[in-house]
């Protein structure tokens, strides 16, 4: 069976939901069978991110505050 979504597609929701304190890379793949990881070139700009349990809380508060 095909996957609904690509990786692709898939790791652009992981990266945005970062980006805006929705979830971290830990709780993002908390029931998910496969893991998604956040690409090279989006840790290379934010390496904050490098810690798979940070959840940008200040970008949560930012965007729905």
């Amino acid at each position: 069976m095909q996957p609904l979504m690509s990786l692709h597609e898939v790791r652009g929701i992981l990266e945005r939901g970062l980006l805006t304190g929705k979830w971290s890379v830990l709780q993002f793949n908390k029931t998910g069978r496969d893991v998604v990881l956040p690409s090279k070139e989006f840790l290379a700009e934010h390496p904050e991110f490098e810690d798979m349990e940070f959840r940008d809380m200040a970008a949560f508060r930012r965007t729905h505050g």
